[in-house]
């Protein structure tokens, strides 16, 4: 006697996204997806070559809209693809093809529209902006670091050095004037506390930034103490017990400018919250994970998409954009660098 075939699909009753979300008003909507909803038509028309599905005989397909939406659900809420799944009645299998589909699809298509080094013109406009509000001539951006905790990936050789450090691999990106990421590197998962310092590892990366500084150091991009000495990177000095009052300025200086890359990290973590937890997807998934949002970042930074204060539970951050005391002059500059490279 044949056997009877197993069905496809478990019958699932919910229609929160059919009908809940269909009557949301903009703020609601805002609030759920993180974007908006010009924003998610953009998405959906752009993408849809590289995400629309067709029907078949034995199932339906989840609609190109709904695939949109469940994947930004899932990248702006720190909740795991169950959730997901039951929320929007699709298998937890579906949300993450449709989230690994959804990440592909963004870095493909509007990465290199939307993380792009910038030409010459822009970078004169930046050299503009950081030398008149920070006083720093030929300092063009910011290079900053975040954590993102992930788990052991399997036959990971290297042991837990002590209790308090986790996982994670680091995510460094260099941010311009407006607050929006222009290069991305992350590097391999790695074992780090809350007082690590940076890990700059990747010598493409060190090349592109050379490529756009030049050798002859015409231009800097400013960055934290942490990281090693670059002759494209303008850092503070370390020994502080034995500054003049020139190179406190200095070092207050580039605090100041720091916090351009400081606020856009903010706003990165604050709309997409998946970055504030561990992340259990596979470590391959989460840098897809991450470089999507970083896209969708610079994304809705471009198209101005509203950013509520109370998605980072605290008064958001604010560029420092006071006159400054002081501007530091280009040989002045280039006499600091040198000498920070020797600290």
């Amino acid at each position: 006697m044949r056997r009877r075939p197993k069905v496809w699909f478990h019958p699932r009753t919910s229609n929160w996204w059919e009908s809940t979300a269909a009557t949301f008003t903009d703020d609601q909507w805002l609030q759920d997806f993180r974007v908006s909803r010009g924003t998610f038509s953009y998405l959906c028309t752009t993408l849809k070559p590289q995400l629309k599905r067709q029907d078949t005989t034995y199932r339906l397909c989840i609609p190109l809209q709904k695939r949109v939406a469940l994947t930004l659900y899932k990248l702006a809420n720190p909740c795991d693809y169950k959730t997901v799944a039951d929320l929007f009645a699709v298998g937890v299998a579906s949300v993450c093809r449709c989230v690994h589909e959804f990440c592909t699809a963004v870095i493909e298509v509007l990465k290199p529209q939307l993380v792009v080094t910038p030409n010459t013109s822009q970078l004169v406009k930046m050299a503009d902006f950081f030398y008149h509000t920070y006083g720093i001539p030929q300092c063009i951006s910011v290079l900053d670091s975040m954590h993102i905790a992930v788990i052991k990936p399997p036959h990971y050789q290297s042991e837990q050095p002590n209790r308090e450090s986790y996982l994670a691999i680091l995510l460094h990106a260099v941010v311009d004037d407006k607050g929006m990421f222009w290069d991305l590197t992350m590097n391999c998962p790695t074992w780090m506390n809350d007082s690590s310092g940076e890990l700059l590892e990747c010598e493409d990366f060190s090349i592109r930034m050379l490529n756009v500084c030049g050798t002859d150091s015409r231009c800097f991009i400013i960055g934290d103490s942490g990281y090693p000495s670059q002759h494209w990177l303008l850092k503070p000095y370390t020994n502080t017990s034995w500054l003049t009052a020139e190179q406190e300025l200095f070092n207050t200086q580039i605090s100041q400018a720091r916090s351009v890359s400081q606020c856009a990290f903010e706003r990165l973590k604050g709309r997409w919250r998946c970055l504030n937890k561990r992340n259990d997807c596979n470590v391959d998934i989460v840098k897809d994970m991450v470089e999507t949002c970083c896209v969708l970042h610079n994304l809705c930074e471009k198209n101005k998409d509203t950013f509520l204060p109370d998605w980072i539970g605290h008064e958001p951050l604010q560029t420092v954009n006071g006159k400054p005391q002081r501007k530091c002059e280009t040989d002045s500059v280039l006499a600091l660098q040198q000498l920070i490279q020797d600290d």
